[in-house]
């Protein structure tokens, strides 16, 4: 059983003190099985179900040891529309990663960096995960998603998966709430890897209209009554200090 975790290439302090590029460069392939091989496949795996999404953890990584990264997007798909997102900013040291055996006797398998590397792979590959899965029954009806942040492109995700017409609506000018203006570029670069993760949705058929504040440009009641919205989904994030 390795303790340690692979290490993760960084920016030179002495450079990165200059710039807002990514710090983390990320796992390449051979890292990327080095730690995957640590995983020890519990057979009750714990950071599954400290996982807010419960991604199959163990099934991913088993994949990414095999080599089949392909494979292992797919699987993270099944669960999660954002995993390039997920993987660099989830708070995976008190989640997925806080409940890994390994951690008790040494250091966890470094989860969150084995989905970064899956979803990079496939951004550099052209490979979009999960799309043999997406079933498209063809609903027909309408849903309004209000707030393009994770939470609202994640819920487009799902249903448009499920074949409903979704459309986004977002009172500012630029897509991802949370994600483009809260989470500094050097955590999160916004032309390549956020910009793919929303790219990635929208191939979904979700459409997106941006300088649309709902309550003021259009009420839930016109999206309900007036243009045939047959739900809502409200995920207008925090960024005021209201409670709904």
């Amino acid at each position: 059983m390795i303790t340690e975790r692979t290490k993760v290439r960084e920016q030179d302090p002495q450079k990165r003190a200059r710039n807002f590029e990514e710090v983390s460069y990320g796992f390449n392939l051979e890292e990327a099985q080095t730690e995957a091989a640590r995983c020890l496949h519990c057979k009750m795996p714990h950071c599954v179900g400290a996982c807010p999404v419960g991604i199959d953890i163990p099934g991913f990584i088993a994949k990414i040891k095999e080599g089949d990264i392909e494979a292992a997007a797919d699987v993270i798909a099944k669960d999660s529309s954002l995993p390039a997102v997920c993987g660099r900013v989830c708070p995976q040291e008190t989640q997925c990663e806080g409940s890994c055996i390994l951690g008790i006797k040494g250091e966890s398998v470094a989860i969150g960096n084995l989905e970064r590397f899956t979803a990079d792979w496939c951004r550099e590959q052209g490979y979009s995960a999960g799309a043999s899965d997406i079933e498209k029954p063809g609903r027909g009806e309408k849903v309004a998603i209000i707030g393009s942040g994770p939470a609202g492109l994640a819920c487009a995700s799902d249903l448009a998966k499920w074949g409903y017409d979704v459309t986004i609506f977002e009172a500012l000018h630029k897509i991802g709430g949370v994600l483009v203006y809260g989470i500094p570029e050097f955590r999160l670069p916004k032309d390549s890897v956020l910009a793919h993760e929303i790219g990635e949705v929208l191939k979904l058929g979700v459409k997106i209209e941006t300088d649309v504040i709902v309550g003021r440009t259009v009420t839930i009641d016109q999206l309900l009554d007036e243009e045939g919205f047959k739900a809502v989904f409200i995920g207008t994030g925090a960024g005021l200090p209201k409670f709904m």
